[in-house]
């Protein structure tokens, strides 16, 4: 069991107010205050300080954070392994991004099944921002995920490095057959089919223009869809060009449904990532699991 004081600690990393947390937990703001101050002469640190009139976490504060978040995680973990074991079965939840869940989890799944029959498995597909707060809070075990996090603050295997091209149909491919690469000028003139705000695929998209002072606001119109299958079927009828994985639209490439634009300067490619929290004791069994999704290229 673990010590009421830490889920306090937990709480106030999230709220970074004492006041808020006494009312989450329907507690008084002193005795908030008492059990932080009971873990900061315990571990012997400062957990919290205040800059202005804003609290922060101290770099032990935000050690503690990490392994705390493990140790609770472990625990909701820890009762279902003990639940499953009475029933003599096993049980992983996990998480996935919209293209990982679409294009990976498909081909890594029957191999992991081959291996372990008797396994229940709950997948949760998700865009990267719900997915590693769903991972904080032990809703899932453990997320597959493209495009960039936090890497500091993750245990993580990358599974795969994707390239992330543009792609249009076959009206503005014949526009431009002829060219062998295009400028980003001439992209912004079109209608985006875009993912939806949070998700990875989008994500890569936007940085690569703040880093060249663009934004998504320079394109005619957008068009924004949370369906990899929609986006693909848009494109494919003209409606606009997007942004995917190469490996999302390998089939449709390869008959020529779609084609890839070659933008000028536009060399791209991304980490598909397997992570979970750091300090779990179930870091074994996930490193296990991942190098199923390791060979998930063959």
């Amino acid at each position: 069991m673990i010590d009421n004081r830490i889920y306090t600690f937990l709480d106030v990393c999230r709220t970074l107010n004492y006041t808020r947390t006494a009312e989450n937990l329907h507690i008084t703001q002193p005795a908030v205050t008492q059990q932080i101050h009971y873990l900061e002469e315990v571990y012997g640190v400062r957990l919290f300080e205040i800059k202005g009139k804003k609290l922060f976490l101290t770099r032990q504060g935000e050690l503690l954070r990490q392994m705390a978040s493990a140790m609770c995680v472990d625990e909701y973990q820890i009762r279902r392994e003990l639940k499953d074991s009475l029933m003599e079965k096993r049980t992983i939840r996990f998480g996935a991004t919209l293209t990982v869940g679409e294009f990976v989890v498909p081909v890594v799944l029957p191999e992991y099944l081959k291996d372990f029959p008797e396994t229940d498995i709950s997948v949760t597909v998700q865009n990267t921002e719900a997915l590693l707060q769903m991972l904080e809070n032990g809703e899932i075990e453990f997320a597959v995920i493209e495009g960039r996090f936090d890497k500091s603050a993750y245990a993580y295997h990358r599974i795969s490095q994707e390239k992330y091209i543009g792609v249009c149909g076959k009206t503005f491919y014949r526009k431009h057959v002829a060219k062998q690469s295009i400028l980003m000028e001439e992209i912004f003139k079109e209608r985006l089919v875009i993912r939806e705000k949070g998700s990875g695929t989008r994500g890569i998209l936007e940085q690569f223009l703040k880093e060249h002072n663009q934004s998504l606001d320079k394109f005619a119109a957008t068009l924004e869809v949370s369906n990899m299958g929609a986006i693909r079927k848009l494109v494919m009828s003209d409606c606009g060009i997007s942004f995917l994985y190469k490996a999302v639209v390998e089939e449709e490439l390869r008959t020529e449904k779609i084609y890839e634009i070659p933008i000028e300067d536009f060399q791209i490619r991304r980490e598909f990532n397997f992570v979970y929290l750091k300090n779990s004791i179930f870091s074994q069994k996930y490193d296990t699991i991942s190098r199923y999704f390791e060979r998930w290229r063959g």
